[in-house]
C-alpha cells in the first residue's frame, strides 16, 4: 500500500499544480475500498487552511473528482 499511496498522492499533487495551486499539503488520505477510490485532503491556503478534496480511481490511478 505504500508504494500505492506515494504515487496517489504525487498523481494529486501535479493535478493541483496543474489547476493553480502553487503550495499544496496533505492532511489527509483515505481509502474507499467499497468504492475503490482514494481520497485525499490537501490544505491549499497560504495564510489560513483552506481545504480540498481529489478523488483518485484506485484502479486507474486517475483523478475523477475535485471538491
Amino acid at each position: 500500500m505504500p508504494t500505492e499511496l506515494l504515487s496517489v498522492t504525487e498523481a494529486a499533487r501535479e493535478f493541483l499544480a496543474k489547476s493553480g495551486y502553487s503550495f499544496v499539503r496533505l492532511e489527509k488520505a483515505d481509502l474507499n475500498d467499497a468504492k475503490h477510490e482514494w481520497v485525499l485532503t490537501f490544505d491549499v491556503g497560504l495564510a489560513a487552511p483552506k481545504l480540498k478534496q481529489v478523488r483518485i480511481d484506485a484502479n486507474t490511478g486517475k483523478v475523477t473528482a475535485f471538491e
